[in-house]
């Protein structure tokens, strides 16, 4: 009996210090993780201290997930979820943010700059392209409210923290700026807007065109707006900007600049300058305005710009003498149509004999046709536009224009008529 219960002993002594040496082995004990450890005492101790945090910051990422396609629905979702969070932790910065930039996209400028400006006086964040980012769109919004100098202040802070957005950064404070009526301070930040190498596709040419002409430097004035021509051609960044002009008027204003310095067509600038001041109420610039319709009205249409003559040697100048006397009954033509300019095309022909040494060619016939170019007012009827055009087409098909020098020729005069 005693021999076997050794050899029992020895056979679970076997079996048991393998199966321990596997164990130590293969499947070493957890050590606690000290991090993770940490963070849990730490989430406790919040909840403990701060039970608004955890909410707080679950509602915040939910509204942000919401945002991720923000159709409607999610975003007055989002929105709600903003507001709950903003009530349980009204000094924390990131609903603000959230919320501002919802407001931002929705362009509702009070609400942004109040969010955003909340949120930057709550902010811990250290990354200053973020930082430089979100000053931005403060000043962005804080402008847009009407808040200039506040716009100021902000991207003047920006301007000294800044490490990228330069271009729009400058830009921007040249358009506040102008605002303020510092146009000396203005023109610096916009020239250095454009000085920047992300500057090809913002409008700050077209902006600084504006403030050395409201500064009364035409000369410089011209220049900038050529550069700015020579980047936009199609004035696009004037009719849909990222972001809408600070002062009423002011797009109208600068469609008047490009007319008149850059894609010279007075009578085009006439009209906008004249639009600029039915818009601007007391603007700070209403004086500088008159002083373009009065040196404009009196200039005598058509201008030589305005005017194009086509498959002819008939000199510009003794087309446009002609046409100076009737301009002002093609003009009353459309005084029922205000803020409106056309373009009128006479085409004159001379036919003769027909011989191998001069052989006919197809000579269009003779005639007027007036077609309407720009509508400023955007308060003409269809029939007082038919009117207009019919009475200028008749008047301009008595006036006696001199006819082609050559046989068997034509040309065609094309010139604007604006309403007085």
């Amino acid at each position: 009996m005693r021999a076997l219960a050794l050899v029992a002993l020895l056979c679970a002594t076997a079996t048991a210090v393998p199966a321990a040496w596997a164990q130590s082995k293969k499947y070493p004990p957890v050590a606690p993780d000290k991090d993770l450890a940490d963070e849990n005492r730490s989430k406790l101790w919040d909840s403990t201290t701060d039970p608004n945090r955890g909410p707080y910051q679950q509602l915040v990422r939910e509204a942000k997930q919401l945002l991720e396609h923000p159709d409607a629905a999610n975003t007055r979702a989002a929105l709600e979820k903003l507001d709950g969070a903003i009530q349980r932790m009204p000094k924390e910065a990131d609903a603000y943010a959230v919320r501002g930039n919802i407001f931002l996209n929705q362009r509702d400028w009070v609400k942004c700059a109040d969010d955003l400006a909340a949120s930057e006086a709550a902010s811990k964040v250290e990354d200053t392209m973020q930082r430089t980012r979100a000053r931005i769109d403060l000043g962005v919004c804080q402008a847009r409210a009407g808040r200039y100098g506040d716009s100021e202040q902000t991207l003047v802070r920006a301007v000294a923290s800044a490490t990228g957005y330069k271009s729009e950064m400058m830009m921007r404070l040249g358009e506040v700026r102008i605002a303020l009526g510092k146009l000396d301070e203005a023109i610096d930040a916009l020239g250095a807007a454009t000085d920047q190498a992300d500057s090809l596709n913002d409008v700050a040419r077209w902006l600084l065109a504006v403030a050395y002409d409201r500064a009364r430097r035409p000369t410089d004035a011209q220049q900038a707006a050529m550069e700015a021509k020579r980047y936009d051609q199609s004035l696009s960044l004037i009719n849909a900007p990222r972001m809408p002009f600070l002062g009423a008027g002011d797009s109208e204003y600068l469609y008047g600049i490009a007319y008149l310095y850059a894609l010279p067509k007075p009578e085009y600038a006439l009209l906008y300058f004249r639009r600029y001041l039915a818009l601007a109420g007391e603007s700070p610039w209403k004086k500088r305005a008159e002083e373009h319709v009065r040196d404009l009205a009196a200039m005598k249409f058509p201008v030589r710009d305005s005017l194009t003559i086509t498959n002819a040697t008939i000199p510009v100048d003794e087309v446009r003498d002609v046409l100076e006397k009737p301009m002002l009954q093609l003009r009353q033509c459309a005084a029922k149509t205000q803020g409106t300019a056309y373009q009128v095309t006479v085409t004159k022909s001379r036919v003769g004999p027909v011989s191998r040494e001069t052989p006919m060619y197809r000579i269009p016939i003779e005639g007027v046709v007036a077609g309407l170019q720009l509508d400023v007012d955007h308060t003409a009827t269809k029939v007082d536009i038919d009117a207009a055009k019919d009475c200028m087409e008749k008047l301009a098909a008595r006036i006696a224009l001199p006819k082609p020098k050559d046989v068997n020729s034509y040309y065609r005069a094309s010139f604007v008529v604006v309403s007085p």
